[in-house]
C-alpha cells in the first residue's frame, strides 16, 4: 500500500477493531493471571487500599508525612494523625500492625517509625525499585529475565544546588556504565540547578555543557548499547528541553547517536512540539545522522501547572479537560503517522490506556509504520495486563523508577503522582485492577475512548498554546485596562517561557549595554545644570523619588525637598530621571 493511501486511513474507523482487540487482551490477562506463579502482593495490596475512599489521602500522608519525617518524634506523630485514615480495605493484619504501632510510637518511635517506613516502602517497592548496586542489579536481571527493556529513572526533582545536581549527573553516568543498563531518563532540572529563562540562550548553552560530556561517552559505544532521553517536567522547561536536545545533537561528535526526548500530550503545544522534531529528524536522517526517538506520554504533572498558573496569573498551560487530553494523545497518532513524518524519527507510545494502545497498535499497522514505534509501560503496575498486550506488539520498554533508600524522600513527588492517577476515577489507571471484558469500568472507559476519538479531526493540525503572553505587544497608557466594576487582578507576571518574551528581554538587555542607547537618553530639567557627581544631582535625584512615592491628593502640600544624601551612581541617577524612556511598560518597571 502506497502512502498516500495509508495516510487517508481515519483513526476513528478502527474504534470498534480496538475495543474488540482490548476485550481479547482482557481477557488473555485473566488467563495469564490464572496461570501465574509468581504473584504481587504489594502491587494487590496497594489497590485494595486505594479503592477506599481514605485510601489516597492515607498513603500519600503515610509517604510525604511518615517517610520524609527525618526526626522520628515528629514522624510518630504523623503516624498517630494519619492512623486514623486507615482504610478498612487493608487486610486485618495490616490495620492491626498500624494500631499497635501507632499505640506504641510515642515510647518507641525510635523502633516504630523505621518498621512503618519498611512496610510502607514495601507496599510501594513494585513502584520503585531499589538503586544501591547489589539490589538494583538483582531487580533488573528478574525484570529482563520476561523478555523486556528497561528506561531506567533515577528519581530526582528540580535541583537547587550545585552539589546535588552533580551528584545526580554522576549517578546516571555511573549507570550507563553497567553492563545490565543501556537506557536512561534524566530530566535537565535535575542535573543543572537555578535554572532562568532570563537569558534563553545562555542557559541553554549552560545546560548543553553540562550535558555534552555524558552524550560524548554514550556515542563512543556501539550504537544501542547506551540511550538517553531527555524527560520533561513542567510546561516552562518545554522550550529549553527541546533547544538542548537539538543542540546535543547537532554536535558533530554526537551526529551518530541515537537519543529520546518527551513530549506530554497533555499540552495543546505537542503536536506543534513533535512535528518540528519530524522534520528536524528528517534532515538529520538526510545528513548522515542518526535517528531520534520521541516518547509520548499523557503527562503527570497536573496539579504543578495549576499551581504555577495560579500564582502568577497566567492560563494553566494544559489541556482543558481530561477528554481533551486524550483527544491530543490521539491527533499526534494521527498527524505522525505516516512513513514520510517518520523517516528520522520512531515513536514511544507511553501508557497503560489499552484502549489507546490498541488504537496506536492497529493505525501503525494500516499505515505501514509498526517497525517505526515502540510500546512503552510502568514497571510493575498492572503486569498481566502488560504480558498480554506484549504477545500482540511485542518487546515493552518498561519505565523503571529508581531511589537509593537513604534518598527515598526524592520518590515522594513521583509515588504521588502515580497514587493520584490510581485513584482519580477521571483516569485509566483508577479502574485499572477491576477492569474485565465489558464491565462497568471497561463500558465507563470504551465511552471515553470513543468520545475522544470522536473529537479528532480528520486532517490534524498543531493547537495553539494557552501560553502566548508577549510583552513588546502591550502598552502603558491612560485607558482602563480592567473595569472598575470588576474585583480586583493582579497583573499577571512576565512569562519568561514564551519565546516572544524571551527575545522582547533581550532587546532590553541589549538597550541597557547600548553606550549610545544610554548616551542619548534626555536629561531632565532638574539635572542640567549640575554635574553627575555632585551632591546637589544626587539631592535632586532624592526629591524626585521623594515626590513620586507620595500620592496626589487634594490640598496635599508637596513633600520637602529634604531627602537624606546617598551615594548614587551617575547612571543610576540618569536612569532614574529618565524612567519614561525605558523600553518596557510600566507596570513591569514597578515590579512584575
Amino acid at each position: 500500500m502506497n502512502s498516500i493511501n495509508t495516510a487517508m486511513i481515519d483513526p476513528r474507523e478502527l474504534a470498534d477493531e480496538s475495543v474488540d482487540l482490548v476485550r481479547q487482551w482482557l481477557g488473555r490477562a485473566k488467563d495469564n493471571k490464572k496461570r501465574s506463579s509468581q504473584k504481587n502482593p504489594a502491587e494487590d495490596r496497594l489497590s485494595t487500599v486505594l479503592q477506599d475512599p481514605h485510601g489516597l489521602e492515607f498513603t500519600v500522608g503515610f509517604v510525604d508525612r511518615v517517610i520524609r519525617t527525618e526526626d522520628t518524634k515528629a514522624a510518630a506523630k504523623a503516624l498517630q494523625d494519619i492512623a486514623k485514615l486507615t482504610p478498612e480495605s487493608m487486610s486485618a493484619v495490616d490495620r492491626a500492625q498500624i494500631k499497635a504501632g501507632t499505640a506504641l510510637s510515642d515510647k518507641l518511635s525510635s523502633i516504630v517509625v523505621p518498621a512503618a517506613r519498611t512496610r510502607l516502602r514495601q507496599m510501594v517497592g513494585h513502584m520503585v525499585v531499589d538503586a544501591r548496586p547489589g539490589p538494583f542489579g538483582k531487580s533488573v536481571k528478574a525484570m529482563k529475565e520476561k523478555g523486556h527493556r528497561l528506561n531506567i529513572n533515577l528519581l530526582g526533582e528540580e535541583v537547587l544546588g550545585e552539589h546535588e545536581a552533580k551528584k545526580h549527573l554522576n549517578d546516571a553516568k555511573e549507570l550507563l556504565h553497567r553492563p545490565d543498563v543501556d537506557y536512561v531518563s534524566l530530566k535537565v532540572s535535575s542535573v543543572v540547578p537555578q535554572l532562568s529563562h532570563w537569558g534563553f540562550d545562555r542557559t541553554a548553552d549552560r545546560v548543553v555543557e553540562r550535558l555534552l560530556p555524558l552524550y560524548e561517552a554514550a556515542a563512543s559505544k556501539e550504537t544501542g548499547t547506551m540511550f538517553i532521553n531527555l524527560d520533561m517536567e513542567i510546561y516552562s522547561d518545554l522550550e529549553l528541553t527541546m533547544e538542548v536536545f537539538q543542540r546535543l545533537l547537532n554536535k558533530p561528535q554526537l551526529k551518530n547517536l541515537e537519543a529520546g526526548i518527551v513530549v506530554q500530550a497533555y499540552l495543546p503545544d505537542a503536536l506543534g512540539a513533535v512535528k518540528r522534531l519530524s522534520e528536524w529528524s528528517a534532515e538529520r536522517v538526510a545528513d548522515g545522522g542518526a535517528e531520534i526517538k520521541v516518547r509520548l506520554v499523557k503527562g503527570a504533572n497536573l496539579a504543578l501547572e495549576r499551581v504555577d498558573a495560579e500564582m502568577h496569573g497566567w492560563p494553566i498551560a494544559t489541556m482543558p479537560s481530561k477528554q481533551a487530553t486524550d483527544t491530543n494523545y490521539k491527533r499526534v497518532l494521527s498527524w505522525l503517522f505516516t512513513p514520510e513524518r517518520m523517516r528520522g524519527l520512531k515513536l514511544g507510545v507511553a501508557g497503560h490506556n489499552l484502549f489507546d494502545i490498541a488504537l496506536a497498535h492497529l493505525l501503525a499497522d494500516k499505515r505501514g509504520v509498526t517497525d517505526r514505534i515502540d510500546f512503552e509501560m510502568l514497571q510493575g503496575m498492572a503486569t498481566e495486563q502488560s504480558e498480554a498486550v506484549s504477545t500482540d506488539v511485542g518487546q515493552l520498554l518498561l519505565y523503571v523508577p529508581a531511589v537509593r533508600p537513604t534518598e527515598f524522600d526524592v520518590a515522594v513527588s513521583y509515588l504521588v503522582r502515580r497514587l493520584e492517577e490510581n485513584s482519580a476515577s477521571a483516569n485509566f489507571m483508577s479502574g485499572i485492577f477491576d477492569l474485565a471484558p465489558d464491565n462497568r469500568i471497561f463500558k465507563r472507559e470504551e465511552s471515553r475512548f470513543r468520545a475522544a476519538l470522536e473529537d479528532l479531526e480528520p486532517d490534524p493540525e498543531p493547537l495553539s498554546p494557552s501560553r502566548t503572553q508577549d510583552r513588546a505587544q502591550e502598552t502603558a497608557g491612560d485607558e482602563l485596562t480592567q473595569p472598575l466594576d470588576e474585583p480586583f487582578m493582579n497583573e499577571p507576571d512576565t512569562d519568561i517561557s514564551t519565546r516572544a518574551n524571551q527575545e522582547w528581554a533581550e532587546k532590553i538587555a541589549a538597550h541597557i549595554a547600548d553606550k549610545e542607547w544610554f548616551e542619548n537618553l534626555p536629561v531632565p530639567e532638574v539635572l542640567k545644570d549640575v554635574e553627575d557627581d555632585s551632591s546637589e544631582a544626587v539631592e535632586a535625584v532624592n526629591d524626585v523619588v521623594a515626590r513620586a512615592k507620595l500620592p496626589a491628593r487634594p490640598g496635599r502640600p508637596p513633600p520637602p525637598v529634604n531627602a537624606p544624601k546617598s551615594s548614587t551612581a551617575p547612571a543610576t541617577s540618569w536612569l532614574l530621571a529618565a524612567g519614561t524612556s525605558w523600553p518596557w511598560p510600566a507596570r513591569d518597571r514597578q515590579g512584575t
